[in-house]
Protein backbone atom coordinates (compact mmCIF):
# COMPACT_ATOMS: atom_id res chain seq x y z
CA UNK A 1 0.00 0.00 0.00
CA UNK A 2 1.88 2.89 -1.21
CA UNK A 3 2.48 5.93 1.49
CA UNK A 4 -0.27 8.43 0.07
CA UNK A 5 -3.07 5.93 0.05
CA UNK A 6 -2.12 5.00 4.02
CA UNK A 7 -2.07 8.90 4.71
CA UNK A 8 -5.47 9.19 3.30
CA UNK A 9 -6.51 6.63 5.45
CA UNK A 10 -4.78 7.45 8.52
CA UNK A 11 -6.24 11.04 7.92
CA UNK A 12 -9.38 10.41 6.59
CA UNK A 13 -10.38 7.14 7.88
CA UNK A 14 -11.69 8.08 11.58
CA UNK A 15 -13.91 10.95 10.42
CA UNK A 16 -15.54 8.32 7.52
CA UNK A 17 -15.88 5.26 9.96
CA UNK A 18 -17.36 7.99 12.34
CA UNK A 19 -19.77 9.48 9.29
CA UNK A 20 -20.88 5.73 8.45
CA UNK A 21 -21.63 5.07 12.43
CA UNK A 22 -23.39 8.64 12.46
CA UNK A 23 -25.52 7.37 9.49
CA UNK A 24 -26.51 4.07 11.17
CA UNK A 25 -27.71 5.77 13.90
CA UNK A 26 -29.57 7.90 11.70
CA UNK A 27 -31.27 5.39 10.07
CA UNK A 28 -32.20 3.38 13.29
CA UNK A 29 -33.60 6.70 14.58
CA UNK A 30 -35.53 7.14 11.13
CA UNK A 31 -37.12 3.78 11.29
CA UNK A 32 -38.66 4.56 14.59
CA UNK A 33 -39.60 8.07 13.83
CA UNK A 34 -41.26 6.97 10.08
CA UNK A 35 -44.91 7.14 11.85
CA UNK A 36 -43.97 10.70 12.98
CA UNK A 37 -44.19 13.52 10.82
CA UNK A 38 -42.15 16.35 10.84
CA UNK A 39 -44.48 18.62 11.20
CA UNK A 40 -45.96 17.34 14.35
CA UNK A 41 -42.22 17.08 15.99
CA UNK A 42 -41.85 21.06 14.68
CA UNK A 43 -45.19 21.48 16.29
CA UNK A 44 -44.38 20.02 19.21
CA UNK A 45 -41.15 22.23 19.47
CA UNK A 46 -42.86 25.33 18.98
CA UNK A 47 -45.62 24.99 21.59
CA UNK A 48 -42.82 23.99 24.64
CA UNK A 49 -43.44 25.80 27.67
CA UNK A 50 -40.59 28.48 28.13
CA UNK A 51 -40.43 27.81 31.85
CA UNK A 52 -39.34 24.30 30.64
CA UNK A 53 -36.83 25.67 27.99
CA UNK A 54 -35.72 27.90 30.76
CA UNK A 55 -35.17 25.03 33.11
CA UNK A 56 -33.18 23.17 30.28
CA UNK A 57 -30.56 26.03 29.82
CA UNK A 58 -30.21 26.31 33.35
CA UNK A 59 -29.53 22.93 33.82
CA UNK A 60 -27.15 22.65 30.61
CA UNK A 61 -25.37 25.49 32.76
CA UNK A 62 -24.43 23.72 35.53
CA UNK A 63 -23.54 20.57 33.73
CA UNK A 64 -20.58 22.29 31.71
CA UNK A 65 -19.62 24.09 35.09
CA UNK A 66 -19.27 21.18 36.30
CA UNK A 67 -17.99 19.93 33.39
CA UNK A 68 -14.54 22.43 33.50
CA UNK A 69 -14.14 20.87 37.08
CA UNK A 70 -12.77 17.77 35.50
CA UNK A 71 -10.28 19.75 33.83
CA UNK A 72 -9.31 21.89 37.08
CA UNK A 73 -9.18 17.64 39.19
CA UNK A 74 -6.67 16.30 36.13
CA UNK A 75 -4.26 19.08 36.63
CA UNK A 76 -4.74 18.85 40.12
CA UNK A 77 -3.82 14.94 39.95
CA UNK A 78 -0.43 15.71 37.47
CA UNK A 79 0.30 18.45 40.53
CA UNK A 80 0.15 21.67 37.58
CA UNK A 81 -1.68 24.77 38.58
CA UNK A 82 -3.11 27.28 35.65
CA UNK A 83 -4.71 30.52 35.77
CA UNK A 84 -8.36 30.39 36.56
CA UNK A 85 -9.67 31.79 33.04
CA UNK A 86 -7.53 29.24 30.88
CA UNK A 87 -8.67 26.42 32.93
CA UNK A 88 -12.28 27.81 32.63
CA UNK A 89 -11.92 28.58 28.87
CA UNK A 90 -9.90 25.76 28.21
CA UNK A 91 -12.27 22.94 29.83
CA UNK A 92 -15.36 24.71 28.38
CA UNK A 93 -14.15 24.62 24.55
CA UNK A 94 -12.69 21.06 24.98
CA UNK A 95 -16.10 19.51 26.33
CA UNK A 96 -18.37 22.10 23.62
CA UNK A 97 -16.22 20.83 20.79
CA UNK A 98 -15.36 17.81 21.16
CA UNK A 99 -18.70 16.37 22.49
CA UNK A 100 -20.81 18.21 19.39
CA UNK A 101 -18.13 16.98 16.75
CA UNK A 102 -15.95 14.12 18.09
CA UNK A 103 -13.22 14.17 15.34
CA UNK A 104 -9.62 13.70 16.10
CA UNK A 105 -8.91 17.55 15.02
CA UNK A 106 -11.26 19.39 17.34
CA UNK A 107 -11.67 16.57 20.00
CA UNK A 108 -11.72 17.47 23.50
CA UNK A 109 -7.44 16.62 23.68
CA UNK A 110 -6.77 18.38 21.06
CA UNK A 111 -8.32 21.46 22.06
CA UNK A 112 -6.88 20.78 25.60
CA UNK A 113 -3.37 20.37 23.58
CA UNK A 114 -4.03 23.54 21.52
CA UNK A 115 -4.69 25.40 24.73
CA UNK A 116 -2.45 24.20 27.85
CA UNK A 117 0.80 23.50 25.72
CA UNK A 118 0.66 27.80 25.61
CA UNK A 119 0.82 28.09 29.26
CA UNK A 120 3.87 25.53 29.13
CA UNK A 121 2.41 21.99 29.93
CA UNK A 122 3.87 19.44 27.80
CA UNK A 123 2.64 16.89 25.55
CA UNK A 124 2.69 14.11 28.26
CA UNK A 125 1.12 16.55 30.65
CA UNK A 126 -1.81 17.49 28.41
CA UNK A 127 -2.12 13.74 27.83
CA UNK A 128 -2.14 13.09 31.45
CA UNK A 129 -5.09 15.55 32.13
CA UNK A 130 -7.44 14.05 28.85
CA UNK A 131 -6.94 10.84 30.07
CA UNK A 132 -7.92 11.60 33.57
CA UNK A 133 -10.70 13.41 32.10
CA UNK A 134 -11.57 10.37 30.13
CA UNK A 135 -11.64 8.21 32.97
CA UNK A 136 -13.60 10.12 35.44
CA UNK A 137 -16.74 10.73 33.37
CA UNK A 138 -16.24 7.11 31.97
CA UNK A 139 -15.95 5.57 35.32
CA UNK A 140 -18.33 8.30 37.45
CA UNK A 141 -21.21 7.69 34.79
CA UNK A 142 -20.94 4.01 35.13
CA UNK A 143 -21.06 4.37 39.01
CA UNK A 144 -23.93 6.26 38.60
CA UNK A 145 -26.16 4.24 36.09
CA UNK A 146 -25.64 1.26 38.30
CA UNK A 147 -26.53 2.94 41.29
CA UNK A 148 -29.75 4.15 39.24
CA UNK A 149 -30.30 0.64 38.01
CA UNK A 150 -30.15 -0.72 41.29
CA UNK A 151 -32.69 1.52 43.01
CA UNK A 152 -35.00 1.28 39.45
CA UNK A 153 -33.96 -1.73 37.57
CA UNK A 154 -37.06 -1.76 35.64
CA UNK A 155 -36.02 1.43 33.51
CA UNK A 156 -33.94 -1.00 31.09
CA UNK A 157 -35.62 -4.30 31.83
CA UNK A 158 -37.54 -4.20 28.45
CA UNK A 159 -33.80 -4.49 26.85
CA UNK A 160 -32.35 -6.96 28.63
CA UNK A 161 -33.54 -11.13 29.24
CA UNK A 162 -33.47 -11.08 33.19
CA UNK A 163 -36.04 -10.01 35.61
CA UNK A 164 -35.79 -7.05 37.93
CA UNK A 165 -34.97 -8.48 40.72
CA UNK A 166 -31.86 -10.03 38.92
CA UNK A 167 -30.77 -6.53 37.43
CA UNK A 168 -30.64 -4.98 40.78
CA UNK A 169 -28.49 -7.99 42.17
CA UNK A 170 -26.01 -7.60 39.20
CA UNK A 171 -25.88 -3.49 39.24
CA UNK A 172 -25.68 -3.31 42.84
CA UNK A 173 -23.01 -6.42 43.25
CA UNK A 174 -20.88 -4.67 40.52
CA UNK A 175 -21.54 -1.09 42.19
CA UNK A 176 -20.02 -1.85 45.40
CA UNK A 177 -17.38 -4.30 44.00
CA UNK A 178 -15.94 -0.99 41.93
CA UNK A 179 -16.75 1.27 44.54
CA UNK A 180 -14.69 -1.07 47.15
CA UNK A 181 -11.62 -1.28 44.77
CA UNK A 182 -11.59 2.29 44.12
CA UNK A 183 -11.73 3.18 47.45
CA UNK A 184 -9.39 0.85 48.39
CA UNK A 185 -6.83 2.09 45.82
CA UNK A 186 -7.22 5.48 46.78
CA UNK A 187 -6.77 4.82 50.24
CA UNK A 188 -3.48 3.33 49.89
CA UNK A 189 -2.65 5.46 47.19
CA UNK A 190 -1.47 2.65 45.47
CA UNK A 191 -1.50 1.61 41.84
CA UNK A 192 -4.44 -0.48 39.83
CA UNK A 193 -3.20 -2.72 37.40
CA UNK A 194 -5.96 -3.29 34.28
CA UNK A 195 -4.58 -5.59 31.52
CA UNK A 196 -1.68 -3.69 30.63
CA UNK A 197 -2.82 -0.40 31.93
CA UNK A 198 -1.25 1.03 35.11
CA UNK A 199 -3.58 3.41 36.71
CA UNK A 200 -2.64 5.83 40.03
CA UNK A 201 -6.12 6.95 42.07
CA UNK A 202 -6.37 10.62 43.57
CA UNK A 203 -6.78 10.77 47.47
CA UNK A 204 -9.96 10.09 49.13
CA UNK A 205 -10.32 14.20 49.40
CA UNK A 206 -10.30 14.50 45.88
CA UNK A 207 -11.95 11.37 45.03
CA UNK A 208 -15.05 12.67 47.04
CA UNK A 209 -14.51 16.25 45.05
CA UNK A 210 -14.70 14.17 41.69
CA UNK A 211 -17.97 12.08 42.81
CA UNK A 212 -19.87 15.44 43.74
CA UNK A 213 -19.01 17.27 40.74
CA UNK A 214 -19.73 13.79 38.11
CA UNK A 215 -23.40 13.99 40.25
CA UNK A 216 -24.18 17.79 39.62
CA UNK A 217 -22.95 17.00 36.04
CA UNK A 218 -25.43 14.16 34.95
CA UNK A 219 -28.10 14.89 37.58
CA UNK A 220 -28.12 18.37 35.47
CA UNK A 221 -27.79 17.15 31.78
CA UNK A 222 -30.44 14.49 32.46
CA UNK A 223 -32.59 16.95 34.09
CA UNK A 224 -31.97 19.38 31.16
CA UNK A 225 -34.04 16.38 29.19
CA UNK A 226 -36.25 15.41 31.18
CA UNK A 227 -38.05 18.54 31.78
CA UNK A 228 -38.45 18.80 28.20
CA UNK A 229 -39.97 15.68 27.74
CA UNK A 230 -43.67 15.46 27.92
CA UNK A 231 -46.29 14.27 30.67
CA UNK A 232 -46.49 10.36 31.55
CA UNK A 233 -42.29 9.96 30.90
CA UNK A 234 -40.59 7.99 33.98
CA UNK A 235 -40.02 9.68 37.24
CA UNK A 236 -36.51 11.47 37.55
CA UNK A 237 -34.62 8.95 39.65
CA UNK A 238 -35.96 6.44 36.80
CA UNK A 239 -35.12 8.26 34.00
CA UNK A 240 -31.50 8.70 35.73
CA UNK A 241 -30.68 5.13 35.20
CA UNK A 242 -32.32 5.69 31.72
CA UNK A 243 -30.34 8.83 30.84
CA UNK A 244 -27.04 6.80 31.73
CA UNK A 245 -27.86 3.74 30.17
CA UNK A 246 -28.14 5.62 26.65
CA UNK A 247 -25.00 8.04 27.33
CA UNK A 248 -22.89 4.63 27.79
CA UNK A 249 -24.17 3.27 25.05
CA UNK A 250 -23.63 6.20 22.69
CA UNK A 251 -20.05 6.65 23.75
CA UNK A 252 -19.46 3.06 23.12
CA UNK A 253 -20.90 3.45 19.74
CA UNK A 254 -18.04 5.94 19.05
CA UNK A 255 -20.89 8.44 16.65
CA UNK A 256 -20.20 11.81 17.70
CA UNK A 257 -22.61 12.71 20.54
CA UNK A 258 -24.20 9.24 20.02
CA UNK A 259 -26.34 10.81 17.36
CA UNK A 260 -29.34 8.35 16.57
CA UNK A 261 -28.03 5.91 18.79
CA UNK A 262 -28.72 7.77 22.12
CA UNK A 263 -32.19 8.96 20.72
CA UNK A 264 -33.37 5.32 19.98
CA UNK A 265 -32.73 4.01 23.37
CA UNK A 266 -34.33 7.32 24.81
CA UNK A 267 -37.50 6.66 22.51
CA UNK A 268 -37.16 2.69 23.11
CA UNK A 269 -38.14 2.91 27.19
CA UNK A 270 -40.29 5.55 26.56
CA UNK A 271 -43.77 4.85 28.44
CA UNK A 272 -46.36 3.88 25.72
CA UNK A 273 -48.90 6.70 26.81
CA UNK A 274 -45.72 9.10 25.68
CA UNK A 275 -46.61 10.26 22.20
CA UNK A 276 -43.47 9.75 19.94
CA UNK A 277 -43.59 12.80 18.45
CA UNK A 278 -43.50 14.92 21.72
CA UNK A 279 -40.50 12.72 23.25
CA UNK A 280 -38.65 13.20 19.70
CA UNK A 281 -39.40 17.34 20.22
CA UNK A 282 -37.64 16.88 23.61
CA UNK A 283 -34.86 15.14 22.18
CA UNK A 284 -34.43 17.78 19.28
CA UNK A 285 -34.74 20.10 21.98
CA UNK A 286 -32.01 18.84 23.81
CA UNK A 287 -29.89 18.29 20.98
CA UNK A 288 -29.94 22.21 20.12
CA UNK A 289 -29.37 23.44 23.91
CA UNK A 290 -26.72 21.00 25.44
CA UNK A 291 -24.85 20.37 22.40
CA UNK A 292 -25.33 22.88 19.53
CA UNK A 293 -25.45 26.14 21.87
CA UNK A 294 -22.44 25.32 23.88
CA UNK A 295 -20.96 24.44 20.23
CA UNK A 296 -22.26 28.36 19.29
CA UNK A 297 -20.79 29.47 22.04
CA UNK A 298 -17.53 28.54 21.61
CA UNK A 299 -16.97 28.90 17.85
CA UNK A 300 -17.88 33.06 18.56
CA UNK A 301 -15.17 32.91 20.95
CA UNK A 302 -13.20 31.95 18.44
CA UNK A 303 -14.24 34.05 15.98
CA UNK A 304 -14.34 36.95 18.10
CA UNK A 305 -10.49 36.26 18.66
CA UNK A 306 -10.15 36.16 14.83
CA UNK A 307 -11.54 39.24 14.25
CA UNK A 308 -9.77 41.43 16.56
CA UNK A 309 -6.54 39.91 15.58
CA UNK A 310 -7.35 41.13 11.88
CA UNK A 311 -9.24 44.13 12.13
CA UNK A 312 -8.59 47.49 13.92
CA UNK A 313 -12.42 47.92 14.04
CA UNK A 314 -12.89 44.46 16.22
CA UNK A 315 -10.00 45.78 18.59
CA UNK A 316 -11.04 48.81 19.28
CA UNK A 317 -14.46 47.13 20.00
CA UNK A 318 -13.40 44.43 22.09
CA UNK A 319 -11.50 44.69 24.93
CA UNK A 320 -7.91 43.19 25.04
CA UNK A 321 -8.22 39.87 27.72
CA UNK A 322 -6.21 40.02 30.65
CA UNK A 323 -2.11 39.04 30.17
CA UNK A 324 -2.52 35.37 31.67
CA UNK A 325 -5.18 34.40 28.89
CA UNK A 326 -3.44 35.72 26.10
CA UNK A 327 -1.27 32.75 24.76
CA UNK A 328 -4.43 30.62 25.25
CA UNK A 329 -6.25 32.87 22.94
CA UNK A 330 -3.47 32.95 20.12
CA UNK A 331 -3.43 29.21 20.07
CA UNK A 332 -6.70 29.63 19.51
CA UNK A 333 -6.16 30.41 15.80
CA UNK A 334 -4.92 26.81 15.06
CA UNK A 335 -8.50 25.43 15.92
CA UNK A 336 -9.90 27.74 12.93
CA UNK A 337 -9.47 25.60 9.83
CA UNK A 338 -11.14 22.31 11.53
CA UNK A 339 -13.80 24.38 13.10
CA UNK A 340 -14.75 25.80 10.08
CA UNK A 341 -14.61 22.72 8.16
CA UNK A 342 -16.87 21.34 10.88
CA UNK A 343 -19.53 24.34 10.47
CA UNK A 344 -19.31 23.70 6.63
CA UNK A 345 -19.96 20.20 7.01
CA UNK A 346 -22.61 20.94 9.39
CA UNK A 347 -23.99 23.59 7.01
CA UNK A 348 -24.16 20.71 3.90
CA UNK A 349 -26.16 18.16 6.10
CA UNK A 350 -28.52 20.74 7.23
CA UNK A 351 -29.08 21.59 3.34
CA UNK A 352 -29.34 18.04 2.87
CA UNK A 353 -31.97 17.34 5.62
CA UNK A 354 -34.12 20.36 4.60
CA UNK A 355 -34.09 19.08 1.08
CA UNK A 356 -35.82 15.83 2.48
CA UNK A 357 -37.80 16.87 5.13
CA UNK A 358 -41.62 17.68 3.27
CA UNK A 359 -42.06 21.41 3.16
CA UNK A 360 -43.51 23.34 5.73
CA UNK A 361 -45.30 26.16 3.45
CA UNK A 362 -47.57 23.98 0.87
CA UNK A 363 -49.72 25.75 -0.38
CA UNK A 364 -48.99 26.87 -3.47
CA UNK A 365 -48.42 22.67 -4.18
CA UNK A 366 -52.20 22.17 -2.72
CA UNK A 367 -53.43 24.62 -5.24
CA UNK A 368 -52.53 22.67 -8.01
CA UNK A 369 -49.91 25.16 -9.53
CA UNK A 370 -47.90 23.60 -11.43
CA UNK A 371 -45.15 27.00 -11.86
CA UNK A 372 -44.76 27.07 -8.38
CA UNK A 373 -44.16 22.47 -8.21
CA UNK A 374 -41.42 22.77 -10.81
CA UNK A 375 -39.99 25.75 -8.63
CA UNK A 376 -39.78 23.93 -5.41
CA UNK A 377 -38.65 20.63 -6.82
CA UNK A 378 -36.09 22.72 -8.59
CA UNK A 379 -34.92 24.59 -5.24
CA UNK A 380 -35.09 20.88 -3.20
CA UNK A 381 -32.20 19.92 -6.09
CA UNK A 382 -30.66 23.01 -5.80
CA UNK A 383 -30.54 22.85 -1.87
CA UNK A 384 -29.41 18.96 -1.53
CA UNK A 385 -26.66 20.01 -4.33
CA UNK A 386 -25.27 22.78 -2.42
CA UNK A 387 -25.26 20.55 0.85
CA UNK A 388 -23.31 18.14 -0.69
CA UNK A 389 -21.09 20.84 -1.77
CA UNK A 390 -20.44 22.29 1.25
CA UNK A 391 -19.65 18.69 2.58
CA UNK A 392 -16.83 18.16 -0.36
CA UNK A 393 -15.41 21.40 0.56
CA UNK A 394 -14.82 20.42 4.35
CA UNK A 395 -12.07 18.66 3.52
CA UNK A 396 -10.19 21.72 1.50
CA UNK A 397 -11.24 23.79 4.38
CA UNK A 398 -8.92 21.69 6.57
CA UNK A 399 -6.08 21.95 4.39
CA UNK A 400 -6.29 25.85 4.60
CA UNK A 401 -7.62 26.05 0.81
CA UNK A 402 -8.40 29.76 -0.15
CA UNK A 403 -10.61 29.07 -2.46
CA UNK A 404 -12.47 26.07 -0.60
CA UNK A 405 -13.52 28.96 1.63
CA UNK A 406 -14.79 30.95 -0.87
CA UNK A 407 -16.24 28.61 -2.50
CA UNK A 408 -18.18 27.88 0.86
CA UNK A 409 -19.03 30.98 1.53
CA UNK A 410 -20.39 31.27 -2.15
CA UNK A 411 -22.38 28.09 -1.49
CA UNK A 412 -24.18 28.97 1.74
CA UNK A 413 -24.89 32.77 0.08
CA UNK A 414 -26.75 30.54 -2.77
CA UNK A 415 -27.96 28.16 -0.55
CA UNK A 416 -29.61 31.25 0.88
CA UNK A 417 -30.95 32.77 -1.83
CA UNK A 418 -32.58 29.36 -2.83
CA UNK A 419 -34.55 29.46 0.04
CA UNK A 420 -35.54 33.17 -0.52
CA UNK A 421 -36.22 32.14 -3.99
CA UNK A 422 -38.31 28.53 -3.29
CA UNK A 423 -40.49 29.09 -0.30
CA UNK A 424 -39.48 32.86 0.78
CA UNK A 425 -38.50 31.48 3.69
CA UNK A 426 -37.05 33.58 5.94
CA UNK A 427 -35.66 31.06 8.97
CA UNK A 428 -33.40 29.21 6.86
CA UNK A 429 -32.28 32.54 4.91
CA UNK A 430 -31.44 34.13 8.00
CA UNK A 431 -29.75 31.05 9.46
CA UNK A 432 -27.25 30.65 6.13
CA UNK A 433 -26.14 34.56 6.10
CA UNK A 434 -25.53 34.41 9.66
CA UNK A 435 -23.56 31.80 9.08
CA UNK A 436 -21.53 33.30 6.67
CA UNK A 437 -21.08 36.32 8.84
CA UNK A 438 -19.54 34.05 11.68
CA UNK A 439 -16.78 32.56 8.92
CA UNK A 440 -15.76 35.79 7.74
CA UNK A 441 -13.59 36.74 10.35
CA UNK A 442 -11.33 33.41 10.13
CA UNK A 443 -10.64 34.44 6.42
CA UNK A 444 -7.01 34.75 7.32
CA UNK A 445 -6.84 31.51 8.69
CA UNK A 446 -6.78 29.87 4.82
CA UNK A 447 -3.62 31.32 3.56
CA UNK A 448 -3.04 28.34 1.28
CA UNK A 449 -3.33 28.48 -2.79
CA UNK A 450 -4.73 25.04 -4.48
CA UNK A 451 -1.35 24.39 -5.64
CA UNK A 452 0.15 24.67 -1.83
CA UNK A 453 -2.83 22.33 -0.79
CA UNK A 454 -1.77 19.53 -3.05
CA UNK A 455 1.99 19.86 -2.37
CA UNK A 456 2.14 19.89 0.94
CA UNK A 457 3.83 17.04 2.59
CA UNK A 458 2.08 14.07 4.89
CA UNK A 459 1.43 15.42 8.22
CA UNK A 460 1.51 19.38 7.64
CA UNK A 461 -1.28 21.39 7.37
CA UNK A 462 0.17 24.23 6.41
CA UNK A 463 1.78 27.26 8.37
CA UNK A 464 1.01 27.23 12.19
CA UNK A 465 0.11 23.45 11.96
Amino acid sequence: MSRKILFALKRYGPILLAGALFAMGIYALVHLLRPVHPGDIMAQVRAMPAASLALAFGATAAAYAALVCYDWFGLRFIRRELPGGVVALGGFLAFAFGNTIGVSAISGGAVRYRLYSAVGLSAMEVAAVSAYVAMALGTGLTLVGLGALAIHPHAIAGYLPYGTGTIRLIAAAALVGTLAVILTVSIRQSNLHLFRVTMHMPPPRDLLGQAVVTLIDIAAASFALWILLPAGKPDFATFLAVYSAAIMIGVLSHVPGGVGVFETVVLGVMPAAVPVSEAAAALLLFRLIYYLVPFALGFLVVALTEARAISRFARRLLPRAPEPMQPVLAALHGLAPSLVAAVACGYGLYLGLISLVPGMRSDALAGGDLAAMILTQGGTLASALAGAGLVALSFGLVRRLRSAFVATLLLMLAGAGIALADRVDLENAAFLGLGVLLLLPFRGAFDQPVRAGRDLPPGRTGPGA
